[in-house]
């Protein structure tokens, strides 16, 4: 009977221990997903006080500060505006599979991005790293700019380097 209660006790834990470092895309999907959506009508709408809480904290302290970031990303936009280019519409493919990475659960996500220029709009497709450090509650977004895994790491060394960033891929021009 001991041995019995022994191996119930051995399975209950494992379970438990097991359900903790799920790491099951499922579990955070939506959360990463409606996160990504609520950072990209953030950036629609110039609230780039609010949009920069969803970057990952290391870029804004590589940026100088917060204030600093927001002038640049201010900027751009400014400079943009000035091309006759603007942001029209982010949409988000499913996440990766989830890497638990030291106390950070790290993935990658789809983004695809339609802009208004001068001649037209421009579709481009590329990557986001999606990092949680508070066990998936809340994501950070790293644009990749079309960087692959090791040139990013140089900066994040704590990236994983299983991560899959997708090949650079041309614009697409629709002229309107």
């Amino acid at each position: 009977m001991k041995k019995i209660l022994i191996i119930f006790l051995s399975l209950t834990l494992l379970s438990c221990n097991s359900q903790k470092k799920s790491t099951d895309t499922s579990d955070y999907s939506q959360t990463i997903k409606d996160q990504a959506e609520k950072m990209g009508q953030l950036l629609l709408k110039k609230d780039y006080k609010s949009f920069i809480k969803f970057t990952y904290p290391k870029i804004v302290e590589m940026a100088g500060s917060e204030e600093k970031m927001i002038q640049t990303i201010d900027n751009g936009s400014k400079a943009m505006e000035t091309e006759g280019a603007s942001f029209l519409s982010f949409t988000f493919g499913d996440p990766s599979k989830i890497i638990e990475v030291g106390n950070e659960l790290q993935g990658t996500l789809p983004q695809t991005i339609e802009m208004k220029v001068s001649n037209g709009r421009v579709v481009i497709k590329s990557t986001l790293i999606v990092v949680s450090t508070d066990h998936g509650k809340n994501w950070f977004f790293i644009d990749t700019s079309d960087k692959d895994i090791q040139t990013l790491k140089k900066a994040l060394p704590n990236l994983s380097g299983d991560l899959k960033i997708s090949a650079k891929q041309q614009p697409t021009l629709y002229k309107d």
